[in-house]
């Protein structure tokens, strides 16, 4: 039995919404493509591979990639696609640099002192 489903419940249900996730967008030459070696490079940076999706903009010769992984700071995961020969051309989530992170214990100190 199909269920006739949109196209944003299919998305939804592939990809959920939870803002714990980051997201990388890589490229790479669709002869160097392999999606061991791409969850391998998250799992370096002790994060999980939530997602990994080949984009419409593969073609020709490169491939597109688009990742979802378990840390929202995803500079280090970044860091390892880089050293496995990926190009990360994009990375979304929090915190990239870890110096703009706010500190709940700070904030709590400041509630304590009103």
């Amino acid at each position: 039995m199909r269920i006739n489903n949109t196209k944003d419940d299919e998305l939804l249900r592939l990809m959920p919404e939870n803002p714990e996730y980051g997201r990388l967008t890589v490229r790479c030459k669709a002869s160097d493509y392999s999606a061991s070696i791409i969850a391998r490079a998250v799992e370096d940076a002790n994060a999980h591979l939530i997602n990994l999706n080949v984009t419409a903009d593969s073609n020709g010769p490169d491939m597109v990639v688009d990742l979802r992984v378990s840390h929202r700071n995803t500079a280090s995961v970044a860091r390892s696609l880089a050293r496995h020969g990926f190009d990360v051309t994009s990375a979304d989530g929090d915190e990239q640099d870890g110096a703009s992170r706010p500190n709940p214990y700070a904030a709590l100190i400041r509630y304590l002192d009103i």
